[in-house]
């Protein structure tokens, strides 16, 4: 029998490997084209786009993002082994799909000069920000991290681990990196758009692949998905 580490690429590609593979892989990338570190990254240049041109004003908002994203990821402990993974990660993603919608249509309304002046846009992007950064901590954030820690077989679970993690931070340099460049081609308001769209597949990607493996042992996950990848299973 093989021992933790001791499986090689080739085993990658095993039955019972790939879709763990896909899902490990697949939330790597899809937590962050939802723009989680853009948001994270340019918070102060994303409240200056909303008109908050005060430096202290930016700062102080995106302190706050900071502190909700810390206390949000606490109360996700406490809730994962109650509420499950699954359910977290579907109501996680939604909220931020809600959100980005939110801070995209505010943009365009402010863009066409159709927004109203009750609520002005500055306020529209801190509560889109703060619900996003709040869902992104209660779900998506933590619970990619334990899944990629449970669903790999032990042979292979260090080199899957890492292979997870090397495409998480891949994803997360070009997404950051073309933040800026998004905005100049599509606009901001095309931009949060665009996220609210990647949130909805991560959703149904979710929806559709990612199992409950609250409450089971690691011998009772790969069992699953050993099911899962015999054919007709």
């Amino acid at each position: 029998m093989l021992t933790e580490g001791a499986g090689t690429l080739s085993d990658l590609v095993a039955p019972a490997v790939r879709l763990p593979l896909l899902l490990g892989v697949g939330l790597a990338i899809l937590q962050q084209a939802t723009g989680i570190n853009t948001v994270i990254y340019y918070a102060p240049t994303i409240f200056q786009f909303a008109g908050l041109t005060e430096a202290t004003a930016s700062i102080a908002a995106t302190v706050g993002i900071g502190v909700v994203n810390v206390l949000v990821t606490f109360i996700a402990i406490r809730l994962v082994d109650r509420a499950g993974r699954r359910p977290l990660l579907l109501w996680s993603l939604a909220g931020m799909g809600i959100a980005m919608l939110l801070l995209g249509v505010g943009f365009a309304l402010e863009n066409s000069g159709a927004g109203g002046a009750a609520v002005s846009l500055g306020q529209v992007t801190a509560a889109s920000l703060i619900i996003y950064v709040a869902a992104f901590a209660l779900g998506l954030g933590p619970i990619f991290w334990l899944l990629i820690a449970e669903i790999y077989p032990l042979s292979v679970r260090g080199l899957a681990m890492s292979l997870a993690t090397v495409t998480n931070w891949a994803a997360n340099f070009i997404i950051a990196a073309t933040f800026l460049s998004l905005v100049d081609l599509i606009g901001e308001s095309g931009v949060f758009l665009l996220y609210a769209l990647v949130a909805l597949l991560a959703w149904l990607f979710v929806f559709k692949l990612v199992p409950e493996t609250k409450g089971l042992s690691l011998e009772q996950i790969e069992a699953y998905f050993r099911s899962r990848g015999r054919p007709g299973g």
